[in-house]
């Protein structure tokens, strides 16, 4: 992080009531594993994020874990969570699934019934999330994870369902427009801040990053920023469309200890 990016955000850190806080999670809050069960959050960067829910106008958490997944992991009650790319929202204990997105949900536990049967015994993950569904292949050989990315791009386009690919993971999702970018724009529209920042690091936050900037240009945000952490699996758009960019998780730390003012 350059000395101007440091400056900026210490000047963001003085406005922080004027601010909203969103990250994703996984890559971005806790380094990146062979399993998402196995994740874990720092005591310190919990204890940041504490901190700037206290300051801030909103602090919220946009995962493609299921909302109530992304809240045991993060395990704090003071910010919102956005779970399963936008299609669910946890606020007060209660989970809100947008309502289009209903009709699908028998295609995608069929998608989930074959990938656990085609692809589980090849090592692969299938994660279960609801209305979303994952599969992992980071902890399978070159060859078996190009096999389950094409299965599940094969089987979603059959069963009309959206597959992105990320870092070691093919998503797949109702074919409706929810996603990072969409939940980014409910939470400024809810909370009505003046400036917005986002800290991502994959080919799903790109939604975000670009929703930002759209807000900004229409004039609902006054100020954006859009924050890529680097890495060797993530797609190069994270740095290129990126105002700041640190590296793993470690420069996520030192950013919010800018913005709380510890650094």
């Amino acid at each position: 992080m350059s000395m101007e990016d440091w400056k900026r955000l210490q000047e963001w850190g003085r406005t922080l009531g004027v601010v909203a806080l969103l990250t994703d999670i996984d890559g971005t809050l806790a380094p990146i594993v062979a399993t998402p069960d196995a994740v874990e959050i720092s005591g310190e960067l919990r204890g940041l994020l504490r901190h700037l829910s206290g300051g801030c106008r909103v602090v919220a958490g946009i995962s493609g874990r299921a909302a109530v997944d992304a809240f045991r992991l993060v395990g704090l009650e003071e910010i919102v969570y956005y779970g399963n790319h936008g299609f669910e929202v946890l606020r007060g204990g209660e989970v809100e699934v947008v309502p289009e997105a209903a009709p699908y949900e028998e295609k995608v536990e069929e998608l989930e019934k074959r990938a656990k049967e085609e692809l589980g015994p090849l090592g692969a993950f299938v994660e279960e999330k609801g209305i979303t569904l994952s599969v992992h292949y980071r902890n399978v050989s070159t060859e078996i994870g190009e096999r389950c990315k094409e299965f599940v791009e094969r089987e979603g386009e059959r069963l009309g369902l959206r597959v992105t690919v990320g870092r070691g993971v093919a998503e797949v999702r109702p074919p409706i427009q929810a996603d990072k970018g969409t939940a980014v724009r409910k939470i400024v529209e809810e909370y009505e801040p003046e400036k917005a920042l986002f800290i991502g690091d994959d080919t799903t936050d790109l939604d975000a990053f670009r929703e930002l900037e759209k807000l900004r240009e229409e004039g609902t945000l006054k100020e954006t920023l859009r924050i890529g952490v680097k890495s060797d699996e993530g797609p190069p758009e994270i740095v290129s469309e990126a105002d700041v960019v640190v590296d793993g998780v470690e420069g996520v730390e030192e950013v919010l200890r800018v913005l709380v003012g510890e650094s």
